[in-house]
């Protein structure tokens, strides 16, 4: 199990005595306390909850908005942008 600590100054009510506690960054409070602390900025890193979420996994292609196909293999008919036209010089005049 991970212990956080605090990352700034949390004011809580204390639920069996009913006083203010004043938590200091670095302090690392007892795990029933610390469920009182509902802002997850307040930590070091992420709450046991958090832990449950759904892991990122490295290597998965982004989704995106597309069919899935590189514009390669999508070809000339399939991709329905419009390719820029060459630029054109105008010459001097030679008067």
């Amino acid at each position: 199990m991970q212990v956080h600590r605090l990352i700034a100054a949390v004011y809580v009510k204390d639920p069996t005595t009913h006083e203010d506690l004043i938590l200091l960054p670095g302090e690392s409070p007892a795990p029933e306390i610390a469920a009182l602390v509902t802002n997850p900025d307040a930590w070091d890193g992420p709450l046991q909850d958090d832990a449950e979420t759904e892991p990122i996994t490295v290597g998965e292609p982004v989704p995106t908005a597309g069919d899935g196909e590189p514009d390669s293999v999508r070809g000339e008919t399939g991709g329905g942008g419009a390719k820029k036209s060459p630029s054109r010089r105008t010459r001097p005049s030679s008067a």
